[in-house]
């Protein structure tokens, strides 16, 4: 073998071996629109939705977009609530109501800890509506629609 193929076949191999041994690049994301007690939120993103209030926060304007009296408001601050024991929620809506999706919301993301957003030991004694015709039959968990005869001791005296 000549001394050129040589030098061609060291040259590759000797680059080979330098660009595997390069360091790995880390990427940082920092979002500086984010609250130090929530998540972080991918750019564009405008609202948490927060389960233990059941209203949103709006990461541009920093304000909780909550339910007082019947109407949404936009507030500076909750009462009676700790935001770092909030569980927020990143939700892909931009725009002034976020409340057109609080349905969906509450059910997609109930609160922490509690199963379809209801206190422990709640979930058992919850109801079910079935339809018959015009007439809803009303069961509770655990029962059967119909005749109403349970296990209980009361003899119907109210």
């Amino acid at each position: 073998m000549s001394f050129l193929p040589k030098l061609t076949l060291a040259g590759a191999f000797t680059l080979l071996l330098l660009s595997a041994t390069e360091p790995a690049q880390a990427q940082v994301n920092i979002n500086i629109n984010s609250p130090s007690w929530g998540p972080a939120a991918p750019a564009g993103t405008q609202y948490y939705y927060i389960p233990e209030v059941g209203g949103y926060y709006d990461l541009r304007d920093k304000h909780y977009v909550v339910q007082r009296e019947g109407k949404w408001k936009r507030v500076t601050t909750i009462s009676n609530y700790n935001p770092s024991s909030f569980h927020p929620v990143v939700i892909n809506y931009v725009g002034a109501q976020p409340w057109v999706l609080i349905r969906e919301h509450k059910v997609k993301y109930p609160k922490a800890g509690h199963p379809h957003g209801m206190p422990p030991g709640q979930a058992k004694k919850m109801r079910a509506a079935y339809p018959t015709g015009n007439v809803i039959v009303v069961q509770q968990a655990g029962g059967h629609p119909g005749k109403g005869k349970g296990n209980g001791k009361g003899k119907g005296k109210h």
